[in-house]
């Protein structure tokens, strides 16, 4: 009994490590994950053991797991009993393990709970999340990816996503009579990559990247324009306008070539939650330096808050922000909303988040809480 104890002990604590492993490589790469974008998991011994909310996958260790009850969350997932406050969180304090310590696990606990593998990675990709963002993404990775991942529309945070992945899963096993497979595309929001080790999650994310990259590159990339003003001034005149303290700012390639006034991000909306969440739901248009004030202005007068992010098309991004810190994610989470639209395009067409979607996510307190802890707050 001792020996298959000790070595039940040596098991989970391999699966621990090759989860803060991937969770490490991928999150250190900004084309999978920014700031606290995406969360990870392990679960082994009816626990699931999920990263904290807010906090970063490139920095992920395994003494900020929090450590949650599985029987506990899949009760909470079918159950349609009424509960105080947020259900995410209702189920976290239901089913949570000796003391989180301050730590709030991820809003997404409740589909890391219903996916079988003992590995669960969930990532926002450049490149996927082109897929994910396209205007008819399930026709498109039906033709791309076959049975090979299943499609989930968009659907708002928590619960509700946790049900219609749960659902989707269940059509595509009684559908095909085999399990569901272990990638999940989420519309307008990134992948879900799962497995029983290392290895097979990593090799599904490498196949799933460079098939996807494949159908992009059919279509010739934008012609970048030749650098004119860098931008600097106008940058500068949107922080002293929006009366901020730091600022940061781009006029690369991306910019220059993406964010016209035709481009998703620059004119219709954000493409997935964390633009809205970290860089704001629309960017202030700035046509020149003497346009500053007035347009930061009219859009407060519109919107009813200040711009995060400002935009002289083809030009410069800016974003501002209380600390360095909150304005290079802002922009950073801006300029991978310009790829995503730009590559989205190549493929055949966008889709923005609409106006409801919107507002649940610029109101949600879960995702206010997730942007003060990554930007530390």
């Amino acid at each position: 009994m001792k020996r298959f104890m000790s070595q039940e002990v040596t098991m989970s604590a391999q699966l621990h490590d090759e989860l803060i492993r991937l969770a490490n490589e991928f999150g250190s790469d900004e084309a999978y994950a920014r700031a606290g974008g995406g969360n990870a998991s392990v679960k082994h011994g009816g626990v699931l053991y999920i990263k904290p909310s807010g906090t970063t996958l490139a920095t992920l260790r395994d003494n900020d797991l929090v450590p949650l009850r599985i029987p506990v969350l899949l009760e909470a997932l079918v159950s349609d009993e009424e509960v105080d406050g947020d259900p995410v969180m209702a189920a976290a304090t239901a089913a949570r393990v000796g003391d989180p310590g301050g730590r709030r696990p991820s809003v997404e606990i409740l589909f890391h709970a219903l996916i079988p593998d003992s590995l669960v990675l969930h990532l926002h990709p450049l490149v996927a999340n082109a897929l994910t963002c396209h205007e008819d993404g399930r026709a498109l990775a039906e033709r791309l990816l076959g049975n090979e991942a299943i499609w989930v529309d968009y659907t708002d945070p928590g619960v509700p996503l946790a049900k219609e992945i749960h659902r989707e899963r269940q059509a595509f096993e009684a559908r095909t009579g085999h399990p569901a497979p272990a990638i999940t595309l989420m519309g307008n929001h990134g992948i879900i990559v799962s497995g029983n080790n290392r290895d097979e999650v990593a090799q599904r994310i490498t196949w799933l990247s460079a098939t996807i990259q494949a159908a992009i590159d059919e279509t010739p990339a934008p012609v970048v324009p030749q650098r004119a003003d860098d931008g600097a001034s106008v940058a500068e005149a949107f922080r002293v306008a929006a009366g901020r303290d730091a600022i940061a700012w781009s006029n690369d390639d991306v910019v220059r070539s993406a964010s016209s006034l035709s481009a998703a991000a620059v004119s219709r909306g954000p493409l997935i939650p964390d633009q809205i969440v970290y860089a704001g739901s629309f960017p202030v248009i700035l046509e020149g330096i003497d346009d500053v004030e007035a347009a930061v202005a009219s859009y407060e007068a519109e919107h009813g808050r200040q711009p995060i992010t400002a935009v002289a098309p083809g030009q410069c991004v800016a974003s501002v922000g209380d600390t360095d810190k909150a304005a290079t994610i802002a922009l950073g989470t801006f300029l991978d909303a310009l790829v995503v639209g730009r590559d989205a395009d190549r493929l055949g067409g966008s889709r923005v988040l609409n106006e409801r979607e919107r507002h649940f996510i610029e109101t949600w307190e879960a995702e206010s809480y997730r942007q003060q802890v990554s930007a530390g707050s």
